[in-house]
């Protein structure tokens, strides 16, 4: 017996079927479904369902609630899908044919309901729309959709997740939107990599599913380890129906179609301290717990999804929900993020408190519900006791620093004692039976003692395995302005004793002192000069490179003053930096958002003082002012583009495109981490954050890092970007040892000679395949670690210059031979300007569809004039390659309507590749191996000419494309059989023909293809129309199974595309 070990997509299908049904999801195949095309509830199930939980309904009563399920206004498919979920969550009222009502819940949600749902895994669901699509894998609750698989087969290197997302995202969202606007939870998955995500985020936000309990954490699992835990962990049945209910968060308003998903460490962390929580409550303890979780890792929405679970608990009837930060400015993306999210957490009164009398007049004696967002300032002596209730549940942002001061202090001044407390005793007097619990990024002993034990840890190390956050690179400054280490310690001295219990006037005095000549130190006139000239050079030297994704980038200052004087010195220096625009100079002619404001490059973000003198205060501007600048700099098309600050956005301020920050000024250790993770966001082509050093801060780093991460050091120094650059440059040099390219780095040469040089290097490389598949990985490699360590004083202005070649090179060889473009952070503008220059130079771009040219139809590539252009390429292996790549789409193009005839051109192109491949292996010299690779490319241009005449006999014959594949079946088979000549040409024109109306006869049944019965009968109706028309008896089973092949193919790229 032989075994068929080829790996197809549908057995990694049935993988995945089978691990769903190991967590008890039902399965059945889509084909076997009794159902219309456009109905996408399961209506057995739905009535299963309900009949077992409210008793038995009538058609009409089934039918108002399958309505209101699937029902909505013609909307996009955002609102749509924001409606459907919000109908499933709140249930429905049904008025019953009896005039009674009943109410009735989607989903049991129940402790210890979970087996009262169905659950169903389907694949091969059809479904009809603007066209047909057949998803692999959809989960159903209840008869209703809830999740969209797409996988695509492990075993074939052709095909990625990113085709996976294209699908779902492109294709099954414009063609079947009925459907897809209940995938809550879009998973897509190649068996290397398997994420999950909302329908509506870009691809670099879908996220790997890393444990099963929120206890064992799979640190260094890839492959197929991922989709074993994304469905033992998200989808296993009582997590997901967890997950539905509480986890999925729409805002109230949202102009960019934004929808929240959990993340394994968010849902697990909510889930863990919603159950201490729960602990504190019933045992008057107050100690809710404290969550430890890495800067930039989404704290925010793990406290909204917190928030959720307790404003909906029973257990804790109607609670009230207060979040603290300890900001003077409260938190503005928290806040509006809450006052955003009165749909998801049910409550419509959440408030920003102001001031203490609204405070008090909100407070005082408050019953029941309410979620509160404020500062912790806003408690104070005079507040005393707001309600004595148990209910009441206090997160506090940020808890490390002046949540935790509950205890007295005392001070020495004048001779006199005096006891104080700071601003948590007070908020506890307010609330003294409340439960208290604590997030941060930087707990210490002080954190635990107020709020109690840490209950959910993420931590830095996890989260940049997790590609939560990015890596955080530090580059020194110059060495002539970073501060001595003694004065540093001055700084550490400085901040403790403001901490120090006990401290008196006179020390207190002394460390100001000593912090006046730090700032002495770090204002000097002389060492602003190098610093500001040293960040100008370095910022334009990273934007000319395109090393940073959009060139924002943030100046920290050692305090106002300073920020001031370097606020004039870049003025001075870039005045035209200050001019103001409406976008970024790139985003001319762009489309903007209607409320862009005219803005500078550069501006300087920090509170007014009472003495500033009117040009700085015009600078500042107000509380609103500064509001608009805040969303100026998260605009990435916005011309503000570098912030000079002070103590303002350095902490909870989110900007996911600022990947470079300038800093110069000493942090104290709880709040190090926190600023230095502005720049840790993850952000599209942002491969890390860059923080430039100019005070000398490693120890502090390193200090930081030990006591909040254990042993992980996530800030990492540029020597070992530098170690790897210089590594890889030494390979490449090797790889190009035999190519003088020395012309290319002569500044006075021709733009002709540098071409030609450009177009030297890509023969050279392609003309070894394992030399290219060098070449590319280490040149790729060697950008990336230039683009952290770029300043650094060991880099030469040869190996800049060199690494241009290489990247010119590497960049035409990927436009030849890879789909789509480059990585347009892989380069400069210069090293564009010459790619685009050597493309152009050798054969027109866009008639390849090398730049996003159409390639819908195969016509477009096969026309004389191309064939003419192909041929006039002067170099072998780029006219090889342009062939090959253009050929192989034309081919899978014409595959869709014929596949047996396409499949008779692909063996003719895969004996010209394996001959191409082995070119190496001829022991020749390179000029007799380019004649054999020019007899190769007049091969390809042969197969071209076949395939145009073949795409148009179809005409010729006066039948359709589609029936022309029936015809070729005919042929092929009478004449593998050596009858060919019994029937005439009419009379193979009649019968395909005929084939195609029995075939679209069959099709109007969904399920046909994987129904035997209707199979049975298209195999009688063929095999009659045959034997009634002359063709022998014995081929008909071989025609029928051939026919088959050519339905089943049409159908896989034309149904499920």
């Amino acid at each position: 017996m032989t075994v068929n070990c080829k790996y197809h997509e549908c057995d990694y299908e049935k993988a995945v079927l089978e691990l769903l049904q190991n967590q008890g999801w039902q399965y059945t195949g889509g084909y076997d479904i009794h159902r219309k095309n456009d109905e996408i509830l399961l209506k057995d199930d739905l009535q299963q369902y309900l009949t077992a939980r409210y008793g038995v309904f009538s058609p009409d009563e089934l039918g108002r609630i399958a309505g209101y399920v699937v029902g909505g206004e013609h909307q996009s498919l955002y609102n749509n899908m924001k409606t459907a979920y919000t109908r499933l969550m709140r249930g429905y009222t049904l008025h019953r044919d009896d005039d009674t009502t009943l109410f009735i819940e989607f989903f049991d949600m129940e402790d210890g309901h979970c087996s009262n749902n169905i659950f169903r895994a389907v694949n091969q669901f059809e479904a009809d729309g603007y066209k047909k699509r057949i998803p692999d894998i959809v989960l159903f609750i209840n008869g209703i959709p809830v999740s969209v698989f797409e996988l695509k087969n492990p075993a074939d290197e052709d095909v990625s997740i990113a085709d996976a997302y294209t699908q779902t995202h492109v294709r099954y969202c414009k063609d079947i939107p009925d459907l897809m606007r209940f995938d809550f939870i879009n998973v897509i998955s190649d068996g290397a990599n398997t994420k999950y995500g909302s329908l509506f985020s870009d691809y670099e936000f879908y996220f790997v599913w890393k444990s099963t309990d929120g206890k064992d954490y799979a640190a260094d699992a890839q492959g197929i380890v991922l989709t074993h835990t994304l469905i033992a962990g998200l989808f296993a049945p009582a997590t997901l129906l967890r997950v539905l209910h509480d986890y999925i968060y729409f805002p109230d308003n949202s102009s960019t179609n934004l929808v929240i998903l959990p993340k394994y460490y968010q849902y697990y962390g909510t889930e863990e301290l919603f159950a201490s929580i729960l602990k504190a409550h019933r045992d008057g303890s107050g100690k809710g717990g404290t969550y430890w979780g890495a800067t930039g890792c989404g704290k925010s929405y793990t406290m909204l999804f917190l928030t959720r679970r307790i404003t909906t608990s029973v257990e804790m009837n109607k609670p009230t929900v207060i979040l603290l930060t300890d900001r003077n400015d409260l938190d503005e993306q928290l806040s509006t993020t809450f006052e955003n999210a009165k749909g998801y957490l049910v409550d419509d009164n959440t408030l920003c408190i102001t001031s203490r009398e609204m405070l008090r007049k909100k407070l005082f004696n408050i019953q029941s519900g309410g979620i509160f967002l404020m500062t912790i300032q806003k408690f104070s002596e005079g507040i005393q006791l707001l309600s004595p209730r148990s209910n009441i549940v206090c997160i506090s942002d940020e808890a490390h620093r002046t949540q935790t001061n509950t205890e007295a202090h005392y001070k020495t001044v004048n001779g006199q004692t005096k006891k104080s407390y700071g601003f948590a005793k007070y908020l506890r007097d307010s609330f003294p039976n409340a439960t208290y619990v604590g997030f941060t990024g930087t707990p210490i002993d002080a954190t635990l003692r107020v709020f109690g034990s840490v209950v959910s840890k993420y931590t830095m190390r996890q989260s940049l395995a997790d590609g939560a956050t990015v890596q955080i690179a530090r580059l020194p400054g110059p060495r002539e302005v970073r501060v001595d280490d003694a004065i540093l310690k001055i700084c550490d001295e400085y901040y403790n004793q403001q901490l120090k219990d006990g401290a008196n006037e006179f020390q207190i005095e002394k460390s100001k002192r000593e912090m006046s000549r730090l700032k002495q130190i770090i204002g000097s006139p002389s060492r602003l000069d190098v610093v500001v000239n040293h960040f100008i050079w370095h910022y334009e030297k990273r934007c000319e490179e395109a090393s940073t994704v959009c060139g924002k980038a943030m100046f920290v200052c050692y305090d106002r003053q300073i920020a001031y004087d370097v606020y004039k010195r870049i003025k001075a220096l870039r005045p035209e930096w200050f001019v103001k625009r409406k976008c970024a100079p790139e985003y001319d002619g762009q489309q903007l958002d209607h409320e862009s404001m005219e803005i500078e490059k550069v501006k300087l973000v920090c509170t007014n003082d009472k003495d500033d003198p009117k040009e700085l205060d015009e600078i500042l501007g107000n509380n609103n002012d500064r509001k608009n600048y805040a969303k100026a700099f998260k605009d990435v098309q916005s011309n503000f583009k570098i912030a000079i600050v002070v103590d303002m956005w350095i902490t909870g301020f989110d900007v996911p495109s600022l990947d470079t920050m300038y800093l110069d000024k000493p942090v104290e250790l709880h709040n190090l981490i926190q600023t230095i993770s502005r720049v840790n966001r993850v952000y599209k082509g942002k491969q890390r954050g860059l923080v430039v050093d100019y005070i000398g801060l490693e120890n502090a780093i390193a200090a930081a890092m030990k006591m909040y991460d254990g042993d992980q050091q996530p800030i990492n120094g540029v020597d070992t970007s530098l170690r790897i650059f210089k590594d890889h440059m030494k390979l490449l040099a090797d790889i190009m040892h035999s190519l003088d390219f020395s012309i290319f780095l002569n500044p006075n040469i021709s733009p002709v000679a540098r071409l030609n040089i450009i177009q030297s290097g890509v023969e050279y490389v392609m003309q070894d395949e394992r030399r290219k598949a060098e070449f590319m990985g280490y040149s790729r490699r060697a950008k990336k670690a230039y683009d952290v360590c770029i300043g650094h004083p060991d880099l030469t202005q040869n190996e800049i210059d060199t690494l241009h070649y290489y990247m010119c090179v590497r960049s035409v060889i990927y436009k030849m031979t890879k789909t789509g473009t480059p990585d347009a952070t892989l380069m400069n503008r210069k090293v564009a300007e010459y790619v685009d220059k050597a493309i152009r130079s050798t054969y027109s771009e866009n008639t390849f569809g090398f730049e996003g040219a159409s390639t819908d139809g195969s016509e477009d590539i096969l026309t004389d004039e191309f064939l003419k252009k192909l041929s006039d390429i002067p170099y072998p292996n780029t006219r090889f390659q342009a062939l090959l790549k253009l050929l192989r789409q034309a081919i899978k193009m014409f595959s869709d309507t014929n596949n047996i005839k396409a499949t008779v051109f692909s063996q003719r192109l895969k004996k010209v590749v394996d001959r191409y491949n082995a070119r190496n292996d001829l022991g020749k010299t390179q000029a007799v191996v380019d004649d054999v690779v020019d007899g190769l490319s007049a091969e390809l241009q042969k197969i071209f000419s076949d395939l145009k005449t073949e795409q148009n006999s179809y005409q010729e014959l006066g039948i359709t494309y589609d029936e022309k594949a029936f015809y070729d079946i005919l042929i092929s088979v009478a004449e593998k059989h050596q009858f060919k000549e019994q029937l005439s040409e009419d009379k193979y024109i009649y019968l395909a023909k005929e084939i195609k109306k029995l075939v679209a006869n069959k099709s109007k049944y969904t399920d046909w293809t994987n129904r035997q019965d209707v199979k049975d009968e298209l195999y009688t109706d063929v095999a009659i129309l045959l034997n009634k028309n002359g063709f022998p008896p014995q081929p008909i089973d071989e025609a029928y199974d051939e026919i088959m092949k050519q339905v089943d193919n049409y159908k896989k790229n034309h149904d499920s595309d």
